[in-house]
């Protein structure tokens, strides 16, 4: 087999691990951008400028839905009240506490037969080629 250039890895990587986590989350009723709410609103309530900035580097959803949208179900839902602020509900708590261990799972695949010393390496090198091609945080 011909060897593969780096950007096929990076993209290959980056399709399965968007796939693997977005799959996982839906199973149990959530879009990674409703995880990630509930993710900022376990440390404490949020304003909706809070929650945009802490979305600023996640991808749309493949199916156009806005973060607000998505806001907006876990209201519905009862996991998120708003009132001038967005807070997380306990049953939101306990909704985020089970997909954090889904989550958790899903790493541990993705770094599995990778030591500490691999992983920070990657990231370096990552953090190196994305800066090269202009990012900035």
């Amino acid at each position: 087999m011909a060897e593969r250039p780096l950007a096929f890895w990076l993209a290959l990587v980056d399709r399965l691990v968007e796939e693997r986590f977005s799959s996982a989350l839906e199973e149990h009723g959530v879009t990674r951008i409703q995880y990630r709410v509930l993710g900022v609103l376990a440390s404490g309530p949020a304003s909706g400028a809070d929650l945009e900035g802490a979305l600023s580097d996640m991808p749309p959803e493949r199916d156009g839905t806005s973060a607000a949208e998505e806001l907006g179900e876990l209201v519905d839902s009862g996991w998120v009240t708003s009132d001038g602020v967005y807070t997380i509900t306990d049953r939101g708590a306990a909704a985020h506490d089970r997909l954090a261990d889904v989550v958790d799972e899903l790493r541990a695949t993705l770094t599995e037969g990778l030591s500490d010393e691999e992983q920070a390496a990657a990231a370096v090198s990552l953090e190196r080629m994305a800066r090269n091609l202009g990012w900035n945080d």
